[in-house]
């Protein structure tokens, strides 16, 4: 699949009667690859070697004793003390669905869950790290790559890391990522050596002198999302070229996403939301180095690239659109973190993969004009399958900052100030035209009587409350707003408990039929554009692109 350079063409979408569809791509991505690629391509692990099966620490230990393995986790495993793969080669280390490496501890000398040191052709696939929670404790990862080179790392959920979710330090080098995903879903430890939230995800290069053999970490991050929770370093990368391919950075408390320090960084088919996206915080060098940064058919509000720019690297890779590829990132059952299907004789493989296009989120029919109503009252998220979300508006993204807020019967109660939650439908080939919202502030006073809102990453608009039972709020959106931001600011208890939304969007016509799945593919090689519909019916734009 990574063997093909074709760059992807722009979604469009369209509507034809009552019913509106996504074009999908003409080329699609395989979810789950069948080899490594990026700077540690060809990279084969244990090989075919016969799977070693662990069910518990000690049999995890003393499977990577050796080289030339397969091992597999088929339970969920805690961890007392950080495990490692140290001077050993040739090995691939897998997950079965759901399986996770856990560690409790935030201590210095027992915290961390697995470190790789001095080893090469290294495979993990499909491992749920779930770490303690941040704690400033001079203590340990949930993964850590020391003095190793050929490491690949795909499909793997990085959460709640000590001091870190995935560090890379001394002579490490060609290092792939993919498909992964790095969160903090618990609180931050407070009282730590230098600061109260450490939930700093992502390192490269422990000093300002660390670095590999020819003095540049050479490491390709590819469909990777930096989520919730994700505080600081998402990298911090010191003596590095790095390639960010269709990735996804949307913390809500995020102080900054990359900071290079002599770093030369190739962003390509990436998306920057949330609380960083600014272009001073993007792209946030340290240590008066000379860095550069090149920026390729990426959104958000992006920073300039260097006046020298950064070569692409010479690897083959997949070209996506950044809507195309956060849509691939984000989905729920086949995007980053530990989606792949893994079964004890080592097959590996999608849910969503198949041999023909498909869109990334299969069976939807996307509404791109409407109304959208999110119902917060069910004491859980919104989700489609709970029906809080409507099921046309199923790429609708929501994030919340939950630090002190819960999901009540009846209401969202958002507990803090700093605490919000934002709809993001830039999914969609569609802008928001109104919002209307319902408030109640049980404690209400003269003093404590605000809402705070925003549109995209704007500043925050104070809008008044007029008594404490509930009450509806309409507003008009600006031109081609495309998220929405809810916060606290009365300083005391806030409850919302429905978001309706006013959706516009462009239409285009003139669609012909699709009968078969071999029809589709010449539509394909003609160069002619392909439509997912509702029911898996097959469409074509009438005129190339």
């Amino acid at each position: 699949m990574y063997a093909n350079n074709v760059a992807m063409k722009k979604i469009v979408f369209c509507i034809l009667s009552l019913v509106l569809s996504p074009l999908v791509d003409v080329q699609a991505v395989n979810y789950c690859a069948t080899e490594s690629w990026g700077y540690a391509g060809n990279v084969t692990g244990g090989g075919t070697a016969a799977p070693t099966l662990v069910t518990n620490e000690n049999e995890l230990k003393n499977a990577l004793k050796n080289s030339n393995k397969v091992v597999i986790i088929t339970q969920n495993i805690t961890v007392s003390n950080q495990v490692s793969i140290e001077g050993k080669n040739h090995i691939t280390l897998l997950a079965l669905p759901g399986k996770k490496l856990i560690s409790e501890s935030q201590t210095k000398t027992t915290s961390g869950i697995l470190a790789i040191k001095t080893s090469t052709n290294i495979i993990l696939r499909n491992i749920t790290f779930e770490g303690p929670g941040a704690y400033d404790c001079d203590g340990r990862d949930n993964l850590t790559v020391t003095g190793s080179q050929n490491i690949w790392v795909d499909h793997c959920d990085f959460q709640d890391g000590c001091d870190g979710n995935f560090d890379i330090n001394s002579t490490s080098d060609n290092i792939t990522v993919t498909w992964c995903r790095f969160r903090y879903l618990k609180a931050p430890k407070a009282g730590g050596l230098e600061t109260d939230d450490h939930r700093f995800s992502n390192l490269v290069g422990s000093g300002s002198n660390d670095k590999p053999a020819d003095g540049t970490y050479n490491i390709t991050y590819g469909f990777c999302w930096w989520d919730e929770g994700c505080k600081q370093r998402m990298t911090r990368c010191r003596n590095c070229a790095l390639h960010f391919l269709n990735c996804y950075w949307n913390s809500s408390v995020a102080d900054y996403y990359v900071g290079p320090e002599n770093a030369k960084c190739y962003f390509e088919g990436c998306t920057f939301a949330g609380k960083a996206n600014s272009p001073s915080k993007i792209w946030q060098p340290y240590n008066n180095t000379t860095n550069y940064c090149t920026f390729v058919n990426c959104t958000g509000n992006l920073p300039t690239s260097s006046s020298t720019p950064v070569s692409a690297p010479s690897y083959t890779y997949d070209q996506l659109t950044p809507v195309t590829a956060k849509n691939y990132v984000t989905n729920s059952s086949c995007g980053a973190g530990a989606t792949l299907t893994v079964t004890n004789q080592t097959e590996v493989s999608s849910s969503c993969d198949s041999d023909t296009p498909v869109d990334p989120h299969p069976q939807d029919s996307i509404i791109v004009s409407g109304d959208c109503c999110v119902d917060l009252s069910l004491g859980v998220a919104p989700t489609v399958a709970n029906n809080g979300i409507p099921t046309d508006f199923r790429l609708l993204s929501i994030t919340t900052n939950m630090t002190k807020s819960t999901w009540d019967q009846g209401f969202l109660n958002l507990g803090g100030n700093a605490d919000y939650i934002s709809f993001d439908f830039s999914a969609y080939s569609a802008t928001i035209a109104a919002v209307e919202f319902d408030v109640t502030i049980p404690n209400w006073t003269a003093e404590k009587n605000t809402i705070a809102y925003h549109w995209n990453h704007n500043a925050n608009t104070q809008y008044t409350i007029s008594g404490p039972t509930k009450e509806s709020v309409s507003l008009v959106a600006p031109a081609e707003a495309t998220s929405f931001t809810i916060q606290r600011s009365a300083g005391t208890s806030t409850r919302i408990s429905q978001v309706c939304f006013e959706i516009t969007g462009d239409s285009v016509t003139s669609l012909s039929p699709i009968p078969t799945k071999s029809v589709a593919r010449k539509v394909l090689r003609d160069g002619k554009v392909l439509i997912l519909r509702a029911g898996n019916t097959y469409s074509i734009l009438g005129a190339r692109l």
